[in-house]
């Protein structure tokens, strides 16, 4: 954050000045007024009201649902106390937010505020945020006609493909009942508009995925996953992979094949 800019020329500084300084810094982080020299203490709050607003409005803007479920007296809490206590390691105010989310696993906030899918939450709506902003991934060179099932395939390579232990991409927070298992979440940039898309996976497809990652074929795929999820039918397993491949073109995460 950028407060801690001026930590970094520590040795620019005289002793006297840098002490000021992280007395104003600390002001700002947790609103307890220190013993500052030359300062009109009338307007003080300024300064924390403004990098406390900067901070907040981050922050909400990166967990619009997590905002919006939390009661607003736990939130504004939450923010004080991570403003107080968390020392930000990061210069760009942007990343905060990824900040927050480790702070609220480390604390185990979840546990503290019963609500055991707080972190998995947080993390899809930071997720949505970082493939958003992530630096440009070079698109590979590819051919649009091909073989499906013995052409490598090839992917947006801008995407995350992550196991959540709540439904939080499917299910809103108020109708979260006790859904823990295992859940898979597809998220990609799309390369025209830079939107975000997310598709709900079964560990099947979230498997088949993984391979594709790796450039394996889809037809050594699919004689895998026969015998890795028993399912003891070829045809029958090839006929829905298929469709959900084809669904994945219509959604222009399948790109075409690798040269």
């Amino acid at each position: 954050m950028f407060l801690r800019l001026g930590e970094r020329n520590i040795h620019l500084l005289k002793e006297s000045t840098h002490i000021q300084q992280s007395r104003l810094a600390s002001y700002c982080k947790t609103g307890i007024k220190p013993e500052l020299i030359g300062v009109i203490e009338e307007n003080l709050h300024h300064y924390r009201r403004l990098v406390f607003n900067i901070g907040v409005d981050t922050i909400e803007t990166a967990y619009p649902i997590t905002h919006s479920f939390l009661p607003s007296d736990v939130w504004n809490k939450l923010l004080h106390d991570f403003y107080a206590e968390h020392k930000c390691q990061t210069p760009q105010v942007w990343r905060m937010p990824l900040e927050f989310y480790e702070y609220c696993v480390e604390k185990n906030i979840q546990a503290q505020l019963n609500i055991p899918f707080l972190n998995d939450l947080l993390y899809f709506e930071w997720l949505e945020l970082e493939i958003h902003t992530m630096d440009d991934i070079a698109y590979p060179q590819i051919n649009i006609e091909g073989d499906i099932l013995l052409n490598t395939i090839a992917l947006n390579p801008e995407h995350k493909l992550i196991k959540l232990n709540y439904p939080v991409h499917i299910v809103a927070p108020t109708e979260m009942k006790d859904e823990a298992g295992d859940y898979f979440l597809l998220m990609y940039r799309e390369k025209e508009t830079g939107n975000i898309q997310f598709i709900d996976v079964s560990i099947l497809y979230a498997y088949i995925i993984e391979q594709l990652q790796s450039g394996i074929r889809l037809q050594d795929i699919l004689a895998e996953a026969d015998s890795l999820f028993q399912i003891n039918n070829f045809e029958q397993l090839k006929e829905h992979v298929l469709i959900f491949i084809d669904d994945l073109k219509k959604r222009n995460f399948i790109l075409g094949f690798l040269n």
